[in-house]
């Protein structure tokens, strides 16, 4: 092949090297060109509008802010219905759970208290039963009255004047009675009454108050001090020393004709007018009190025993 003939060839292929190259850079300019106009017709001209996109469309961990935002607002404005219509939104059927769930990732993470205290009233009022719901929002316990303050009744020093003379007054001092070993007056009572229920025994066993006391996590919590008083006396025993009732159980003897008055020194609310009441067996029985401490202890377990 002569000089010539290979230099024809050797322009040949660059002119097809040429037009290889080009084809390719416009393929791909195309695609640059398509694309950006895709995505400026997507964002600009004609983007995508949810409508009704509503809380049972959000992830986890928005439904979980929501839920506490829900929680925060019914603890200001107390609008029970108006918490309703927001937590259906969610669309859960499971709802109790779930918000239960979330109380206890809250009491995990140690989150502030208020926090954690109206998540838990929250999941109080739709129904939910567990451990972490009782201690932090115990249910108000109705026709139990609190253990009383003793506060002295204090008596003017002087007459009041008026324009006409008045005989002087001699004014005598009010008798007030003394509890005996009440509960510390200005501390936060540190259990609530769990239950109260009628006891129930056998033809040979007596009527009697048993004394049941628990700890936060409703685990038997024996050595606390129970105070039972009556008119014209009282007695006191600890819980935990009776094996037959349970590690955290007491109880005291109770005679006919007598009410008497059951609290726990550490603080708790007063339970009286405590008789021996007729069983549907035609047999007298007595009460069980059941209390639980409000005070999570720090060594205790995040569970209970089961």
């Amino acid at each position: 092949m002569s000089r010539r003939q290979r230099r024809l060839r050797a322009g040949d292929d660059s002119k097809a090297s040429l037009r290889r190259f080009s084809t390719a850079s416009l393929l791909f300019l195309g695609l640059i060109l398509g694309l950006a106009g895709s995505l400026y017709y997507a964002w600009v001209v004609a983007p995508v509008v949810y409508v009704d996109a509503g809380p049972a469309r959000f992830s986890d961990g928005h439904k979980a802010e929501y839920i506490f935002l829900v929680s925060q607002s019914y603890a200001v404005d107390g609008d029970w219905e108006q918490a309703q219509r927001r937590l259906a939104a969610l669309d859960d059927p499971a709802l109790p759970q779930t918000v239960t769930a979330l109380l206890e990732s809250y009491v995990r993470e140690q989150r502030p208290s208020p926090s954690i205290h109206n998540l838990a009233v929250l999941a109080r009022q739709l129904g939910a039963d567990a451990p972490a719901v009782a201690l932090f929002a115990p249910t108000p316990l109705a026709g139990i009255r609190p253990s009383p303050t003793a506060s002295p009744t204090i008596m003017p020093a002087t007459a009041v004047s008026t324009p006409t003379p008045q005989p002087t007054v001699t004014v005598r001092p009010t008798m007030t009675a003394v509890p005996v070993s009440p509960p510390n007056p200005t501390a936060q009572p540190a259990y609530r009454l769990l239950n109260q229920q009628p006891l129930c025994l056998e033809a040979d066993s007596a009527p009697r108050i048993e004394v049941v006391t628990l700890d936060a996590l409703l685990n038997p919590l024996p050595g606390v001090e129970t105070i039972v008083a009556w008119d014209g006396g009282s007695d006191h025993f600890f819980t935990g020393f009776k094996p037959a009732l349970g590690d955290g159980a007491g109880d005291f003897a109770m005679s006919p004709g007598t009410s008497y008055t059951v609290m726990l020194t550490d603080g708790s609310p007063e339970i009286s007018g405590l008789r021996i009441e007729t069983c549907a067996s035609g047999l007298d029985g007595g009460w069980r009190l059941t209390f639980q401490n409000l005070i999570l202890q720090p060594d205790q377990p995040d569970q209970p025993d089961s």
